[in-house]
């Protein structure tokens, strides 16, 4: 485990006996409810309070909307793939915003850069068809060096797509958003003593990334979630803005079977059942679980199991930690320096599963989810993405982020291979393409604890399957990823790549690359 002892607080993730809250269930209008979008939105930006803690409201930053009388604030979007999406984003905060579709295939104007980030009072116009495949993605603000402190303080929410593959595995498992099909956000937050938000990142923290001791599902902490004995499908989604999470079901101390059925764009091929699973910020993970694998009474929890964060350490995990510190040593030590109680790669709970009686469903999973259809790249160009660190904060391919600067060109219906490097001491990146997704082709030099979960060949984990947006890239490891920048949109587009580590992000551990049409 990371970092020193572990203190025990209220509300505390680590002890099981505190999980008593029940868990936060989006369903009709109101706070993240399910909006079927049923033509153009008007969604306004605005300052509230949220009760996040029993009986105390946090202030909170809100998406606000309205459609067919019914009031929602941050709305669980729901649209069908191919479908026009239209809505206007009035800025009634009191600093500057914008909206990022997260995984979608937008036009660079549509797709929340930072360049379109307006000021308080302003207004954005977005209208584009949703192209994408059925499948799990999420909108949050991309505020210029704003995004990582006003997504922590509530500006995020799903965006799902539905197609036919969506609905005939819903009809051949009986799910049922928000019954058996549950939207699950996972977030850490840190709180004052009045149980307000609490953001106030140190210069080592602004470096590191931000995290936070209390954990919540669905904005719930200590949450629980009672079920029979069927199988749910749950639609991980990593809303933290630093933590990496080692998921897995845990009865006792067993860790139980899951099955993953999507990633970030949508269903896999095929379900692989596997017992864990890393998620890092801004990654989603579709899953399937059995919650008959434990008997009526038995307490069931999803689970971040210990892991070493690797923060400081040499090429392929060695020691060229700072000050000639080792690895390890290192990494302690950067545990101590953070306000959290909770260090990154310390076990904690997310989630208690409360198996109720009820009839026992056995689900007949589908042997094909979808089709997904290797990207080619016979000839496809390689290009070199490294990731470091200089003057205390990360860089990529040796840049900080400047606005008007474009790192590269890529020419439009190009198929690029991007080897992206994590070689020198840091810490684990997960790195996010706006406007494309990717397939993750192979892993080299992975740590131990990731090499272990690789069984689905060229060293990929489960979490690389299918079509993805966002890949976490461990120090002393590279990720080869297949690009296909065919679009349709017209003339140049100007989309930037960057780490999802949201205090990564704001101090400039971003690029922007352009598609030359």
């Amino acid at each position: 485990m990371a970092g020193g002892p572990f203190r025990h607080y209220p509300f505390d993730p680590v002890a099981a006996a505190n999980f008593q809250q029940k868990l936060f269930i989006p369903v009709g209008s109101g706070p993240f409810g399910v909006l079927d979008v049923a033509g153009p939105l008007k969604i306004r930006t605005v300052a509230a309070s949220f009760p996040l803690l029993p009986g105390r409201e946090s202030p909170f930053l809100l998406y606000q909307t309205e459609q067919a009388g019914k009031a929602y604030q941050n709305p669980i979007l729901r649209i069908e793939s191919g479908a026009r999406f239209t809505a206007s984003l009035d800025n009634a905060l009191a600093e500057p915003t914008i909206i990022h579709w997260h995984g979608l295939h937008t036009p660079a104007a549509m797709d929340g850069h930072p360049a379109s980030t307006i000021g308080p009072g302003g207004r954005y116009e977005y209208d584009f068809k949703v192209s994408n495949r059925g499948g799990t993605y999420w909108y949050h603000t991309h505020a210029h060096e704003l995004t990582a402190e006003q997504a922590y303080h509530g500006l995020a929410s799903f965006f799902l797509v539905d197609d036919d593959d969506q609905r005939r595995l819903a009809k051949a498992l009986d799910l049922q958003l928000g019954v058996t099909d549950l939207p699950l956000v996972i977030q850490d937050k840190q709180f004052d003593a009045q149980g307000k938000l609490l953001y106030k990142p140190s210069a080592h923290e602004a470096m590191m990334g931000w995290l936070g001791d209390i954990v919540l599902a669905n904005l719930t902490p200590n949450a629980v979630q009672a079920v029979t004995p069927r199988t749910y499908r749950l639609r991980l989604l990593n809303g933290s803005n630093a933590r990496i999470y080692r998921l897995a079901f845990v009865k006792g101390s067993t860790p139980l079977d899951f099955t993953v059925i999507g990633t970030d764009g949508g269903l896999i091929e095929r379900p692989e059942t596997v017992t864990e699973a890393f998620l890092a910020p801004g990654e989603r993970l579709d899953v399937l679980f059995d919650a008959g694998q434990a008997q009526p009474g038995e307490d069931i929890f999803l689970r971040s199991l210990a892991f070493d964060a690797m923060e400081n350490e040499g090429p392929a995990g060695g020691s060229g930690g700072m000050g000639g510190m080792g690895g390890m040593g290192m990494g302690r030590m950067m545990a101590s320096m953070s306000s959290s109680r909770l260090p990154l790669g310390a076990e904690f709970n997310v989630l208690k599963l409360s198996v109720k009686a009820g009839d026992r469903v056995v689900a007949k999973l589908p042997a094909t989810l979808s089709q997904i259809k290797p990207i080619r790249t016979e000839g496809a160009a390689q290009r070199k993405i490294e990731l470091s660190m200089g003057q205390m904060r990360f860089l990529i391919n040796g840049r900080t982020y400047h606005m008007d600067e474009i790192a590269f060109d890529v020419k439009r219906g190009a198929v690029e291979i991007w080897n992206i490097s994590n070689p020198t001491m840091g810490m684990p990146h997960p790195m996010h393409i706006h406007g494309f997704s990717f397939q993750v082709l192979e892993r080299i030099g992975s740590p131990p604890q990731v090499a272990a979960t690789a069984r689905f060949g060229q060293g990929r984990t489960v979490s690389d399957l299918g079509w993805k947006d966002t890949v976490l890239v461990w120090p002393g490891e590279t990720v080869r990823v297949a690009i296909d920048f065919a679009h349709d949109f017209p003339g140049d587009q100007t989309y930037v790549f960057h780490c999802h580590n949201l205090e990564h992000e704001d101090g400039g551990m971003m690029i922007n690359f352009r598609v030359k049409g």
